[in-house]
């Protein structure tokens, strides 16, 4: 595909001036435009990030449909001309897996045939933190065991809660974190006066993350979150929760924009 403007047409009825052709990168977030008649696939910037590809680099179809051999005929087979707020599991071409929050509309253009309009994003960082909350309640319903287990059971029980999970004092990491690693990243630069355990937080703060979650998944009490939420407040001068989860989403927003993300931690 030689060009990234398509045109959107006010109307059928309305004067040809009421064309507009806009690029379709200024649309402000990942698209995809899938051509039936001849298989091809145009990204805007957002979607070649959101897919962790190159910019401008090809989308080889044939390969993602070997990878996600059941999403061509999703939309293929699909009874209505759009989808809205669907959510698929997909592999993207790195090998990485991904859920992704989709919206389609699917018609026809005199010129380029059937073709499918599609907007996406991750979702995966929540799927991700509600998948380790309900690990960590099941491990709280399994140590409810050990009062009924022999002393060999209860060896075995406790082998298995120590290999699988982390122990009270130990301290989450960003390979524990690995989708908010960006976030982490660009938090303890722009604020380096903030500890290890108040970069985390930050990281889930800004995740939209409530204090319960963020007390599960690192293994604190509600109160405790709390505490460390007004720490971080006073070292920032801020005056509560929601003035810094702003603070955070505007870094990070800015850091989007200008392409400036830092690469060590």
């Amino acid at each position: 595909m030689q060009t990234q403007e398509f045109e959107i047409v006010i109307g059928k009825n309305h004067h040809p001036r009421n064309r507009i052709a806009i690029d379709i990168n200024e649309i402000p977030f990942p698209t995809a435009i899938y051509f039936f008649s001849n298989g091809e696939v145009l990204l805007n910037k957002r979607a070649f990030k959101c897919l962790g590809m190159r910019e401008n680099e090809v989308f080889d179809l044939s390969t993602w449909r070997k990878i996600n051999p059941y999403l061509d005929d999703m939309i293929k087979n699909t009874q209505q001309d759009m989808a809205i707020d669907q959510k698929m599991h997909v592999i993207l071409f790195n090998g990485k897996h991904e859920i992704m929050n989709y919206s389609f509309s699917c018609f026809s253009n005199p010129l380029w045939g059937k073709m499918v309009i599609i907007h996406f994003s991750k979702v995966s960082e929540k799927y991700a933190v509600a998948s380790l909350s309900a690990l960590y309640n099941i491990r709280d319903e399994v140590s409810k065991l050990k009062p009924y287990l022999n002393r060999a059971g209860q060896k075995i029980l406790q082998n298995l809660i120590t290999k699988y999970f982390r122990e009270e004092n130990q301290q989450l990491t960003l390979d524990d974190l690995v989708y908010y690693e960006r976030e982490l990243r660009i938090i303890q630069k722009a604020y380096p006066s903030l500890s290890h355990r108040e970069i985390i937080l930050c990281g889930l703060l800004v995740n939209d993350l409530n204090s319960k979650d963020i007390a599960t998944i690192t293994n604190r009490t509600i109160d405790a979150v709390f505490v460390t939420i007004h720490r971080i407040n006073k070292k920032l001068n801020l005056l509560n929760k929601k003035q810094l989860v702003d603070v955070l989403k505007e870094l990070i927003s800015k850091q989007e924009e200008n392409h400036d993300i830092p690469t060590a931690v």
